[in-house]
């Protein structure tokens, strides 16, 4: 299985509050291959995300969808909302204008409702890159107006896209590394997110190791792993409310690192606010490391 479908069905795994469902549905179908009174449906050559296309439209509107499977050299399914009356209810229940495909915000009740739409969005039409190989997510929207509005609503969130033409569809395109983790963060998936950032810190330090001239892979692994650790333990104080009641110069180390994990130690001691060696910053970061190991054993 390919990333992308992984990234995608941990993402369709997520429970929902009940206020988010309708807006992960909607996002879901209006991004789908079709969503107007003649034809409410979505197309995908991963089976699961057919399934829960048709399990949300039931949660939301106890209507049944079908789910057809074809295609010769890739199998394709098909999950569409066959009865003319259950597409009216539907479109009436978002207030769909058939003059108009645009985005109604007035079906969100919270923030978090936003996000769940753009999961929605992702899951119908999205795809995200295996980060070994590059930084990129897609999404191959059927209407330029309506990619516009989603990139208007992604730059809402700190999330800043282009957009280009391919075969005729619009295309809503992030190739930025940290925006692409933004982006994953925010539809939920902070898993795959801390592996963009794993993957980033690799070539990083990788780089500035040979650039240096030093190959050795013992370096290297030791370089990676250090830092893979101290941010896993900067990331798990920050979310257990631990981090800002650190001492200041532990604070001071950890923001350091949260906010360069690419970089060696000799190249954080140099961006310091303060006068730090080597060793004095690799002495309070295994202090953080240590805390962590504790908290987490409780």
């Amino acid at each position: 299985m390919s990333f992308c479908s992984d990234v995608k069905n941990e993402l369709a795994d997520l429970r929902l509050s009940e206020c988010c469902k309708p807006s992960l549905l909607y996002g879901f179908m209006l991004f789908g291959r079709s969503f107007s009174l003649k034809r409410i449906c979505m197309q995908t050559q991963n089976e699961r995300m057919a399934q829960k296309y048709c399990e949300l439209i039931y949660q939301v509107y106890k209507i049944k969808p079908s789910i057809t499977c074809g295609g010769k050299t890739r199998v394709t399914y098909k999950a569409e909302v066959a009865n003319e009356a259950d597409r009216l209810k539907i479109l009436n229940s978002v207030g769909f204008d058939s003059e108009e495909c645009c985005i109604n915000r007035a079906v969100f009740k919270r923030e978090c409702c936003i996000s769940s739409f753009i999961r929605g969005a992702f899951l119908a039409c999205g795809s995200v890159s295996d980060p070994r190989l590059e930084y990129r997510v897609d999404f191959s929207v059927k209407n330029s107006d309506l990619a516009e509005e989603l990139s208007e609503l992604l730059s809402e969130h700190g999330i800043f896209s282009k957009k280009t033409v391919r075969n005729g569809v619009t295309v809503v395109y992030i190739k930025d590394s940290g925006m692409v983790e933004d982006l994953l963060t925010l539809l939920g998936d902070t898993h795959r997110s801390l592996e963009i950032m794993d993957a980033k810190i690799i070539k990083s330090v990788k780089n500035n190791i040979n650039r240096k001239g030093n190959c050795d892979t013992g370096n290297i692994s030791k370089a990676v792993e250090a830092s893979i650790m101290q941010r896993k333990a900067i990331d798990f104080l920050e979310k257990n409310g631990r981090l800002y009641s650190l001492p200041e110069e532990l604070l001071t180390a950890a923001m350091l690192r949260k906010n360069n994990p690419e970089l060696t130690l000799k190249e954080l001691c140099r961006i310091s606010p303060d006068a730090l060696t080597v060793s004095g910053l690799n002495h309070r970061l295994k202090k953080i490391i240590d805390l962590y190991h504790e908290l987490s054993k409780e």
